[in-house]
């Protein structure tokens, strides 16, 4: 008994680590995290850490929020990419994305980056705006805390589930001694 005690612990205690690698991430983007692209981009590549299911979506945004056209949005394995509709103009956009991983669950994410093509003057776009975006580009590391955030949400779950086991077999060592 005091061996399925032992193993039962055991679970408990490898449990979080488990469950912690079940949740997929941003593994590395095109444009990058704060990139400032000087030639025209002609697609948007985003690459993650397992496969995603095809269900998984993207969009590009300036910083007024106009959504920015991508044609022939593909999902292959852990990569999703898309064309550019049209050809961006200097400024700040941000690539938002939301993925269902292999686990079923729903990850959201951005990538911000800014175009400043030679020659070209920024059009229409508010200094604020725009130096607000390079500030949040900066500060963010956003796979990284979407991540963390699902990390944190299944704690309750792994704290339930490891009360419960323990709870059994505490019933089941009770049990066996009367």
């Amino acid at each position: 008994m005091k061996k399925l005690i032992t193993i039962a612990f055991l679970f408990y205690m490898m449990l979080p680590a488990m469950l912690a690698h079940a949740h997929t991430g941003l593994e590395t983007s095109n444009p990058k995290e704060g990139e400032v692209v000087s030639q025209q981009l002609e697609e948007v590549v985003l690459t993650y850490e397992t496969v995603i299911e095809s269900l998984s979506t993207m969009e590009l945004v300036n910083a007024k929020q106009t959504k920015i056209p991508l044609n022939n949005l593909t999902v292959e394995g852990n990569t999703m990419m898309a064309n550019l509709g049209q050809e961006l103009e200097n400024g700040a956009y941000s690539i938002n994305w939301k993925i269902v991983g292999k686990d079923g669950h729903t990850i959201e994410g951005k990538v911000n980056f800014q175009v400043q093509l030679e020659g070209d003057t920024v059009a229409d776009e508010p200094q604020d705006d725009r130096g607000q975006a390079a500030d949040e580009s900066k500060k963010q590391d956003e796979p990284q805390d979407v991540k963390a955030e699902n990390e944190e949400g299944n704690l309750f779950q792994i704290l339930i589930i490891g009360l419960a086991i323990v709870l059994a077999v505490s019933f089941l060592v009770l049990r066996k001694k009367k």
